[in-house]
């Protein structure tokens, strides 16, 4: 009985040792709670400016903000930092604690910008309870035509291009996080231009811009929102997700060349609307292709020179074509729908549309 009692007596002072203990932890974490705040600048003014500047913004985490300047600046470009760091066991803390130092950050010879973080310390309390706000926003000078490479581990970025603008090859990829381009009108990329993300939605609004090299988009798992106003396309255009959803509008595409739209998701919806009111110049040969999911497309031209033709494919579902006077439904299994006009058009719109397991529902019109 005596030695059953000084057990139970043991258990009693463990316990309060380990209550004591993590209240007292607790109640530490809170008193020394607190944030860090921090800002940078970085200017970018090669002494021999090249004809096209090459920048590269890179961070492990936070948001990256791409505009263009509105007042007169002697600088290409600059990088403006703001982090924040709140959490637990923060008193004596710094900045550099969770990242390198900003001297690190900046190479201005090769245009490379890189916010790193610093790898989680496991026997260091103000890394477990830690969040972090951070915004890299970087202003390009109008008049300089940039190379764009803009790459975020966890997180957003966004870029809006002003009027008059002309860019060469742009790039923006978030591993874990959403990625917008926003083009206002009178704008021209002469390279290429990717957007792309591991896990997180693919947003596009494009006006009156040319994409001389093409266009591409893609997202393992997220969406794909693609809108282009009065656009001219030089190459093939693509938007691609493994899971999620795929929206194109097209409204008065003009074409360079002949090319090739592909519009795909493994797992997912596809909602497509293209409206030709004006010569598109060349042909479109398009597929949209879900393994599983429905794909919805509306089309409208007014052209006499232009047609279209949807040929659809299924494996368990429907294919439903909205009957009207300038189309027409033909094919072994009335799979084929076109413009009456098709044939005799000097533009043509020729699309392959297929899924697996969803319904096909095409709604098209076209001139007499």
């Amino acid at each position: 009985m005596k030695k059953l009692r000084n057990y139970k007596i043991a258990l009693i002072v463990i316990s309060a040792l380990i209550v004591g203990g993590g209240i007292g932890f607790v109640v530490t974490g809170f008193a020394t709670a607190g944030s860090i705040d921090a800002s940078f600048s970085f200017q970018y003014e090669p002494s021999s400016p090249d004809p096209i500047e090459d920048l590269s913004i890179n961070a492990d985490i936070g948001k990256i903000i791409v505009k263009y300047n509105t007042t007169a600046t002697p600088y290409f470009a600059e990088i403006d930092v703001n982090l924040k760091i709140t959490g637990l066991f923060m008193s004596g803390k710094n900045y550099t604690d969770f990242f390198k130092p900003h001297t690190e950050w900046w190479a201005e010879s090769s245009g490379i910008f890189n916010l790193g973080v610093l790898p989680d310390v496991w026997f260091d309390p103000s890394h477990w309870f830690k969040s972090y706000e951070i915004t890299i926003t970087v202003t390009l000078r109008t008049d300089v035509i940039f190379d764009i490479e803009a790459t975020m581990a966890t997180g957003a970025i966004e870029m809006s291009v002003p009027d008059d603008v002309i860019l060469n090859n742009t790039s923006l990829t978030s591993s874990t996080g959403s990625v917008k381009l926003t083009t206002l009108g009178n704008n021209e990329f002469q390279g290429k231009v990717g957007l792309q993300t591991s896990t997180g939605s693919v947003d596009l609004f494009a006006k009156n811009t040319n994409f001389n090299h093409g266009f591409e988009a893609f997202t393992s798992t997220g969406s794909l929102l693609l809108n282009f106003t009065d656009c001219r396309m030089g190459d093939d255009l693509a938007g691609i997700v493994s899971t999620g959803s795929v929206t194109f509008k097209s409204y008065n595409m003009v074409y360079d060349k002949d090319i090739d739209l592909k519009l795909e998701t493994s797992t997912g919806s596809i909602d497509a609307e293209i409206y030709q009111y004006i010569n598109m110049g060349a042909n479109v040969t398009g597929s949209m292709k879900s393994s599983t999911g429905s794909i919805e497309v509306l089309y409208r031209d007014n052209l006499a020179n232009t047609g279209v033709k949807f040929t659809s494919s299924i494996g368990t579902g429907s294919i439903n074509y909205i009957d009207h006077a300038t189309m027409e439904i033909t094919g072994v299994l009335e799979n084929i729908y076109s413009s009456y006009n098709y044939g005799a058009a000097t533009y043509k719109y020729t699309f392959a549309l297929s899924t697996s397991t969803g319904n096909i529902d095409v709604n098209g019109r076209s001139a007499q």
